[in-house]
């Protein structure tokens, strides 16, 4: 309710007719047509204002007229029904085949809207989102030709291996999966009559006489929600009442809309000129948006799934960094939201959770993720300038980075390992967030002193740049905050660091940043996106740079038909296609490597890495879902789609286009 609402008061004129024109643009660049049949996993949806249901278009082939597929949970992996709102309009006693009616189907950004045309009448069909637990479908009838009298049947179906079913009030159908706690309420207005029998539920019209050129409005109201939410929770109060005047919810959701995507490209990058490329943003902020979800249970602030798709259960650490890195450009108050629903979690040490779940007891606390959040953080401040952000967030983000030194450096020589609370080399990976990665092959797991301190023998240089990058944002803030000394010792053991990565880590011979061994810093020779993390971070000296440079565009390296990918192309390991980590192209460290060329003065190395990307990754330029990963070699889609650090690295690759 906080965002919704405030758009009403930025923004003023009229959306209806606009809305459609301003973003005629943007549609239908994503496909999602889908029939569920119980699990949802691989449904591609719409959803918005971290609501916790979705839905989509019943694909044409299933052959009926009106209605959605859905709705959908994203509390779990299951779809309430097949369909819902599906439509039989008998005209003067005679039902309307669909095989007769002429379909168009439009997927917008912010509203999915239907139409099903006969000769002398038109269904119309649209879905907004209103708050973080409630949508409205509104269907709308046309008669263009003289005089009828119409009916219309609305039903849905739901599973009821999972789903239990009622009427209430005879006009709203009440569906419950006790496994889940979740809910989901269906109401209709007045003079509809709704039943529920046989896991279907419909809603009857009276029959309705039509004059020429007549319309008539049928509006219906769904929430969902946890059945031990309060009251003001499940049904937060609309400014206005659906069933009397409609028209306000679906300007103001298309005013919001309108805002999301201005904001989007008030950055002037050269790629924006082309409508093939705004598509692709477009898509990008569509798919972080509908990975959005509210605060319920023990996720205590609105955050983001890594994808709706598999990921139904909370909030991981490093995706909500990234996610919220790219947010933050036009909706920041949510950016700072997926940063604190990570931190409120943070443990009296100041170690971050791995994960947060809606059910706090399964928090993942045997390991963390790399310390991307102050860079998170400085993004979103450089975005709307909010310095009480900072100050909200500078001593936790101190308590982090320090946590590091105390549990995560085992020889205390101020370069710093990948570890676990557990003591186990899976955690560990996990830690690093390369789970798989070929350069932790023969690690080991070595105890330190202090309680659940457990470290990988191998100091990693992501790891150590990262944390060189952390102090001098962490510097950056503390002057902002007139702590002019601090600052001052920020930036000093900052150029400490810097100097020990670039003398320890980098091989002069071979050009390249790598791991290294406890002890010994005997190099760990493995070719990986962590050896161009010094760039990204400005630790690389120019030399250095040079060199990581030529290893990143050699096209038998890492320059392939979709660059950057994790392994590089000559190593025996590689499994591009299966790979995870040991080949697959991730599109946060291809990222790096591209800002990294920038900071060096490889613009039109980036460009074209850039390009390749855009270009060449299945399914961008398309109607597609974004992807977790893919091949390096042909390009193709890998593992979960609607991804949401993919979408907030495509964007700020676009941003920094030039």
């Amino acid at each position: 309710m906080k965002y919704i609402w405030l758009f009403v008061i930025l923004l003023c004129g009229c959306a209806g007719q606009s809305f459609l024109n301003v973003q005629a643009d943007y549609r239908n660049v994503l496909n999602i047509s889908n029939w569920p049949q119980g699990i949802r996993e691989g449904v591609s949806l719409f959803s918005d204002l971290g609501a916790w249901h979705g839905f989509a278009f019943i694909p044409d082939s299933v052959g009926m007229a009106g209605g959605f597929s859905g709705p959908m949970s994203m509390a779990s992996n299951y779809a309430v029904g097949s369909y819902t709102a599906v439509a039989s309009v008998v005209v003067d006693g005679v039902l309307q085949e669909v095989t007769n009616a002429i379909v168009e189907k439009s997927y917008f950004p912010g509203r999915m809207i239907q139409s099903f045309t006969w000769e002398t009448l038109t269904l119309t069909q649209e879905i907004v989102f209103v708050n973080n637990r409630t949508s409205l479908l509104r269907t709308r009838v046309r008669n263009t030709g003289g005089p009828k009298e119409v009916k219309i049947i609305y039903e849905g179906s739901f599973f009821t291996q999972y789903f239990q079913g009622q009427v209430i009030d005879g006009r709203t159908v009440y569906l419950e999966f006790p496994a889940t706690k979740c809910c989901f309420e269906i109401e209709a207005g007045e003079g509809c009559h709704a039943v529920v029998r046989d896991g279907k539920y419909r809603f009857e019209t009276e029959v309705r006489k039509f004059g020429r050129g007549e319309e008539r409005e049928d509006m219906f109201v769904y929430s969902a929600y946890f059945n031990d939410e309060p009251e003001h929770v499940k049904h937060p109060v609309l400014e206005e009442n659906p069933f009397e005047e409609s028209e306000p919810f679906f300007e103001m959701a298309a005013q919001r809309w309108e805002r999301y995507i201005e904001k989007l490209f008030e950055n002037k990058s050269e790629l924006f000129t082309n409508l093939k490329y705004r598509r692709i943003a477009v898509k990008c902020l569509m798919t972080l948006m509908a990975n959005w979800r509210s605060a319920a249970h023990d996720l205590l602030h609105d955050g983001g799934y890594p994808s709706y798709w598999g990921f139904s259960t909370g909030f991981w650490s490093w995706d909500s960094w990234k996610i919220a890195a790219a947010i933050g450009r036009w909706e920041p108050e949510l950016a700072k939201d997926h940063i604190r629903a990570l931190f409120d979690y943070q443990t009296e040490e100041g170690m971050i959770p791995d994960f947060v779940s809606r059910i706090k007891y399964i928090n993942n606390l045997r390991d963390t993720k790399p310390p991307l959040a102050s860079w998170a953080v400085e993004e979103i401040y450089d975005a709307d300038g909010d310095l009480s952000f900072v100050e909200e967030m500078f001593d936790r983000l101190l308590r982090y980075h320090n946590w590091w030194y105390a549990y995560r450096d085992v020889d205390q020589n101020g370069l710093c390992e990948y570890g676990a609370t557990d003591g186990t080399l899976q955690a560990a990976a996990w830690e690093s967030g390369m789970d798989n990665a070929v350069r932790f092959d023969s690690t080991e797991m070595l105890k330190g002193e202090l309680p659940k301190a457990w470290s990988m023998s191998q100091e990693s240089v992501d790891l150590n740049t990262y944390l060189y990058d952390e102090k001098m944002t962490l510097a950056r803030f503390a002057r902002l905050l007139n702590r002019e000394e601090f600052a001052n010792q920020l930036e000093k053991d900052a150029g400490i660091l810097a100097d020990r990565i670039r003398q320890i880590m980098f091989d002069d011979e071979n050009g390249y940043f790598f791991d290294v061994r406890l002890k010994s810093h005997a190099l760990i020779p493995v070719y990986g996106p962590e050896g161009w993390l010094p760039l990204w971070a400005g630790v690389a000296n120019q030399k250095q740079a040079d060199q990581v440079r030529n290893i990143m565009m050699d096209v038998n390296r890492f320059n392939s038909f979709v660059p950057l990918g994790t392994l590089d192309l000559s190593h025996p390991r590689l499994e591009p296609e299966r790979g995870y980590w040991r080949g697959p192209v991730w599109l946060d460290q291809a990222y790096f490597g591209i800002r990294g060329l920038r900071n060096y003065g490889y613009d039109k190395e980036a460009n074209e890495l850039t390009l390749k990307i855009l270009n060449n990754c299945q399914g961008l330029l398309g109607d597609q879902p974004i992807h977790e990963n893919y091949n390096p070699l042909t390009g193709e889609t890998l593992n979960a789609p609607h991804f949401g650090w993919s979408s907030a690295h495509l964007l700020l690759m676009m941003f920094e286009y030039k």
